[in-house]
């Protein structure tokens, strides 16, 4: 790597392939850069590399997630068609080879989602960081890019002091969620300087706030909240503008609504109207989807039949969280006393709807802060989806969160990072590459 001395403080660097970002997305592209032959350098505000994959799947790290491509693509709607050959290039399979190569195998969990057999998030870091320096890819941490200008020649990448010269250069910046990991949204402001469209971000994979206060904290005496509570599967269906939307996982209440994967998935399919506090959008939650309406008052009636000297409450906890059952009792004017024997076929049927329908309405998403993923960014229509080039800037390369594309809970938004970074990392090397002057 050339590098010279430049005038005060300031060092000017040069290289082929500079990358700005050490997430997963600019980890893999440098690799790839480096492997196929090209100079490569990445900037990274961060002291260190790699520190919001650190926090993926709380601290696990959902690598990916089970299926062909094909159901990759469908899985990421209306961006499955630009991801596509992205993923044929590097898929799912092709991630967990190039981990099992280096050690690190893999394990499949009942829902589809794959991790590393150590469930360490910092073993697929340290993976991805040895591997990049193995190749004599040039890691610049602490150093926040302030700008990056096209030359003639290449770029010129400022940071705070250093003076990148590249050929090629490939923005891996992350959205706006998590900011505290570095993704403030610096990705953005390069792509409009270079003319880019920049769809408004949004939460995607956010918890959900609801107009009901019965769901969050105590808020009165004789409602107990259910921030914590927990419910193993559920199915939330909603409509929009004659759409018929669903989600289904594990659900947890919040202090100011719902969350958890099923709630996350949903926010994905909503968040585009939201938030809407004058007008929510109405939604039904499934408590027990395992059951169909009748099989479940036939259940129901099973477990009070067997426990009649009980309360109803305490039956129905072998069903649901205890908590759950007195907040629902609550809503239906059913006093928590009375035993199971005692329970009147009419109530326990408002009992039995309410379980399959619960009711609510969501007005927002969480901050997006507090996302798991950025909705929004670099529009996918300006970029070469065979390279992730720009179509407006040659040799300008885009891979990961700062792109207009994401996925559902479960593996699929990391892939996107993986998978893209591998094509912009390759396709930027093949490029410079294809211009070098050769030796006479």
């Amino acid at each position: 790597m050339l590098f010279a001395e430049g005038k005060g403080t300031q060092v000017t660097m040069k290289t082929e392939v500079c990358i700005i970002g050490a997430g997963p997305a600019g980890l893999c592209a440098s690799i790839f850069a480096a492997q196929a032959g090209a100079k490569t350098l990445i900037l990274e505000r961060n002291t260190t590399a790699g520190r919001k994959l650190l926090r993926t799947g709380r601290g696990r790290c959902n690598l990916t997630h089970t299926g062909s491509v094909e159901d990759f693509v469908k899985a990421y709607g209306p961006f499955g068609r630009f991801l596509k050959h992205s993923l044929y290039e590097f898929s799912a399979d092709d991630l967990q080879q190039y981990f099992a190569q280096r050690g690190l195998d893999t394990r499949t969990e009942e829902d589809g989602c794959i991790f590393p057999r150590t469930d360490r998030a910092s073993d697929v870091a340290r993976i991805l960081i040895d591997h990049a320096r193995m190749l004599s890819v040039r890691f610049l941490c602490g150093r926040t890019a302030r700008s990056i200008e096209k030359k003639q020649d290449g770029f010129v990448a400022l940071a705070d002091k250093e003076t990148v010269l590249a050929k090629a250069v490939i923005i891996a910046t992350g959205g706006v969620s998590w900011p505290a990991t570095g993704s403030t949204g610096d990705g953005y402001q390069f792509a409009r300087s270079f003319g880019h469209t920049i769809v408004t971000p949004r939460a995607s994979l956010a918890p959900l706030v609801t107009a009901e206060t019965w769901l969050g904290p105590r808020r009165e005496a004789s409602l107990t909240g259910l921030a914590g509570v927990a419910v193993p599967s559920v199915v939330i269906k909603a409509r929009i503008a004659n759409r018929r939307l669903s989600a289904s996982g594990p659900l947890m209440f919040t202090g100011t609504g719902i969350g958890g994967p099923a709630a996350l998935d949903l926010s994905r399919l909503i968040t585009d109207f939201l938030p809407d506090h004058a007008n929510p959008i109405k939604a039904a939650i499934d408590l027990m989807p395992q059951y169909q309406i009748d099989q479940l008052d036939k259940e129901i009636l099973a477990l009070c039949s067997q426990h009649p000297k009980k309360t109803a409450a305490a039956t129905l906890a072998n069903l649901l969280p205890r908590s759950l059952v007195s907040s629902l009792f609550t809503q239906i004017d059913l006093s928590e006393t009375i035993l199971a024997g005692q329970l009147p076929r009419e109530q326990r049927m408002r009992l039995v709807k309410m379980l399959k329908e619960l009711r609510v309405s969501i007005v927002a998403t969480c901050p997006i802060a507090q996302a798991t993923v950025t909705r929004g960014g670099v529009s996918i229509e300006e970029i070469d989806p065979k390279t992730m080039e720009s179509k407006l800037c040659p040799g300008l390369f885009l891979a990961g969160e700062v792109i207009n594309a994401d996925g559902p809970c479960g593996g699929y938004n990391l892939q996107i990072a993986f998978s893209t970074g591998h094509l912009a990392g390759k396709a930027a090397a093949k490029k410079l590459l294809a211009e070098r002057p050769t030796n006479r």
